[in-house]
């Protein structure tokens, strides 16, 4: 990913009494990671940007180059008429997949280690008689057949599996606590099975989490070190980037926002798969309400065609109804923004797929946080990345996993 240049002034304090290998070592993991994040530049660029020294910062690629992180290319003609080779990401050094489990159908997307886009793939529908856990091999056996084909290597170098789930997520051990609207993919053990299939790790992590790391990394979140990332679909969830961390909370369930009560009324609201803010405004519930007026409640609508029939017929009761979707939300962004006081909120998620949502229901939702917000209210924005958010977020994910411990220390 290409960045602005940026002039940095801070630097990353050590102790006098730390010796040159420790220096060195933290040189070597600011520029890995600015090369990450800024994509190619040339040493004199990376020397002036970071505040290191050249000496320093040449004796930190020589080491990168040697270990095959990074790569030199084609010279660059500069303004004073020198030519420098430019320092990048070895892209080639291996790949990375992503799958998102919470689309329909699932998809399934394969990256190089730069964080390249090389291949995407939808996934059949499930076959009757077939355990979930055997059909996410099946497709990501799959996946990685057409991969293979497509760039013409066989066995490419495959570095770890992200695994986007809509449910809460244990960090530390990669199981599923809760799945509520998923119980048989809470049930089936999936994770378990694909971890002992693989050679290559496996991550899990959650959906919203994942569109958050996505839209923070890669989309409109960029630089960003405090937001909150909506994702709006069939559920509801959020996903926090805390002081430049993925925010889990206490047993991993911060951001489980679709249980937001956003109305008194819901105060004795129980259920044992939706919350009460997913009753209210997920695309799952909308055309479920969506039936005509007067009906018996058995016609029903997508949540697509509801919304062709508020623009193109403007029909009363689709109003109404988005209407009172983006009264709940409205709620629940103000109370977000009031708790957290984030840089910006991103809302994201399957929603992004509907006809002429940015009118209908973006928009207005952000007129209406705004009027009701007290303060000066943080920018809302729509996700770059989309519905794809969670399925990027899961290759960065791992790509970032893959890493920190080699390479932990950046400005």
């Amino acid at each position: 990913m290409k960045g602005p240049s940026v002039s940095v002034q801070r630097k990353l304090r050590v102790s006098d009494t730390a010796n040159s290998l420790l220096q060195n070592r933290i040189n070597i993991s600011i520029i890995f990671n600015y090369l990450r994040d800024h994509g190619a530049s040339y040493r004199a660029q990376i020397a002036r940007d970071l505040g290191i020294s050249a000496p320093a910062v040449a004796r930190a690629i020589d080491k990168l180059l040697k270990d095959g992180y990074v790569i030199e290319s084609e010279r660059l003609q500069l303004e004073n008429g020198r030519k420098a080779s430019q320092v990048s990401v070895n892209a080639g050094r291996g790949y990375i997949i992503g799958v998102d489990l919470v689309s329909e159908p699932i998809k399934l997307a394969i990256c190089d280690f730069g964080g390249t886009l090389s291949y995407s793939f939808l996934a059949p529908p499930i076959r009757p008689n077939i355990s979930f856990s055997d059909y996410l091999i099946s497709i990501i056996d799959l996946g990685l057949q057409n991969f293979e084909q497509k760039i013409n290597i066989k066995d490419p170098p495959i570095l770890g599996l992200g695994i986007g789930v809509p449910g809460v997520v244990d960090a530390q051990t990669g199981t599923i606590l809760y799945a509520n609207l998923y119980h048989k993919l809470y049930e089936s053990k999936f994770y378990e099975r694909v971890v002992g299939h693989y050679t290559f790790p496996v991550f899990i992590e959650n959906t919203a989490n994942l569109s958050a790391i996505g839209e923070w990394k890669r989309g409109v979140g960029r630089d960003a070190r405090n937001l909150v990332c909506i994702e709006f679909g069939n559920g509801i969830g959020a996903g926090i980037i805390c002081d430049g961390e993925l925010y889990h909370g206490a047993q991993g369930a911060a951001g489980e926002i679709g249980y937001f009560i956003t109305d008194p009324e819901g105060l004795d609201h129980k259920s044992s798969t939706l919350g009460y803010l997913e009753e209210k405004a997920s695309l799952g519930m909308m055309h479920l309400r969506g039936g005509t007026v007067g009906d018996t409640g058995t016609q029903r609508y997508p949540s697509t065609e509801l919304l062709l029939k508020a623009v193109e017929t403007g029909d009363p009761e689709a109003h109404e109804i988005i209407k009172d979707v983006i009264k709940h939300l409205t709620v629940t962004i103000v109370n977000t923004v009031l708790l957290l006081n984030p840089e910006m909120v991103i809302i994201g998620g399957a929603a992004c797929e509907l006809p002429d949502v940015e009118e209908i229901i973006f928009k207005p939702l952000m007129e209406e946080v705004y009027r009701n917000y007290p303060l000066i209210a943080s920018p809302i924005k729509v996700a770059d990345l989309g519905a794809n958010a969670c399925l990027i977020g899961a290759m960065q994910y791992v790509l970032d996993s893959l890493v920190v411990h080699a390479y932990p220390y950046r400005l």
